[in-house]
């Protein structure tokens, strides 16, 4: 990249600018070959953003095809930033956050723990025979069920009653109230929102850090064990080092995607009780299909839209380095 650099700045100008870009590329042929994909990607992604999304988002539109849909300019965006829609954005904002906050770092422990559990060999007791393979599929249960499967059933399984196994759980520890259950009653749905979505989908961090632990020479751990390391200094010496880089681009590729997604809020709590699990794409989604207002909708999705790119710019950063 230095080089590609310093080509554009002997060059100078536009010129020089065309010039590294198609040096970094492989030329014009190079540049040729992503002319697929850059026309997919505007179709897919652009287009509606740009369009569908920042158009509407200064319209009052309805579905209605007879009804007119006024140009209202930045009134929409006006209602979210310091209209009567400033409490809701600003506390969804903040339950999205620590919904983040919460969701990524227990994705990361629960799926690492998995791996490292999931590498060694063990036996199903009684039937002396290797199981590895068999839990090691099992482990992708919930990332292969649909995710608004997956919030129907914990929130039946959070609720006390006949089905309510992980209340029942929680009680024999914490005095959960029965009207409502989990998910029906502070602080108890967020947690019970939080497990849901970390069941749902640590497997997908639990296949990349499986094969990540596979990739390290078993000869460093068994030198490591001929000179006295336990096994604490083992994953903190051999184990964290080599995976260092899949962590980062793991949690980064997490946490972009557990930003947006609503389906187990939805299915679990319908963002109750009073909004208390209300994540912004959740209040998106009410807004748009709820309402319908969808240009107050596309006007915060825009904002939700522009208030990840911080993450993406990050995410691009951690691809380009080294650790």
């Amino acid at each position: 990249m230095a080089a590609v650099d310093q080509i554009g700045q002997d060059r100078g100008g536009i010129e020089g600018i065309v010039d590294s870009i198609l040096e970094e590329y492989g030329g014009v042929q190079g540049m040729l070959f992503l002319v697929p994909s850059l026309v997919l990607l505007a179709g897919i992604v652009f287009y509606p953003m740009v369009v569908n999304g920042l158009v509407l988002s200064f319209q009052d539109f309805t579905l209605n095809p007879n009804a007119a849909d006024p140009f209202v300019g930045l009134e929409n965006y006006q209602y979210w930033l310091l209209g009567s829609g400033q409490a809701l954005f600003l506390f969804s904002v903040k339950v999205t956050v620590l919904y983040e906050l919460l969701v990524v770092p227990f994705d990361l422990v629960v799926a690492l723990g998995a791996a490292l559990l999931m590498n060694e060999k063990f036996e199903l007791p009684g039937l002396g025979i290797e199981t590895r393979a068999f839990w090691r599929g099992l482990m992708l249960a919930g990332y292969a069920s649909p995710a608004i499967a997956a919030g129907l059933t914990w929130g039946i399984m959070e609720q006390a009653a006949e089905y309510g196994i992980v209340y029942q759980a929680a009680t024999m520890f914490f005095d959960v109230p029965a009207s409502g259950g989990i998910t029906g009653n502070r602080p108890w749905a967020f947690w019970g929102v939080v497990i849901a979505k970390v069941w749902r989908d640590f497997g997908f961090m639990y296949v990349v850090f499986l094969a990540g632990v596979q990739s390290i020479p078993s000869a460093l751990y068994e030198i490591s064990k001929v000179d006295g390391a336990n096994p604490i200094q083992r994953f903190r010496y051999i184990t964290l080092p080599h995976l260092r880089t899949v962590i980062v681009t793991v949690v980064m590729i997490r946490t972009v995607f557990t930003v947006g997604k609503l389906a187990i809020p939805l299915a679990t709590t319908q963002g109750g009780p009073v909004n208390y699990t209300r994540v912004l794409g959740l209040v998106i989604f009410d807004v748009a299909f709820g309402e319908w207002a969808l240009g107050r909708a596309a006007a915060l999705g825009m904002l939700f839209a522009v208030s990840i790119i911080p993450l993406i710019l990050i995410w691009i950063k951690t691809e380009t380095e080294d650790y």
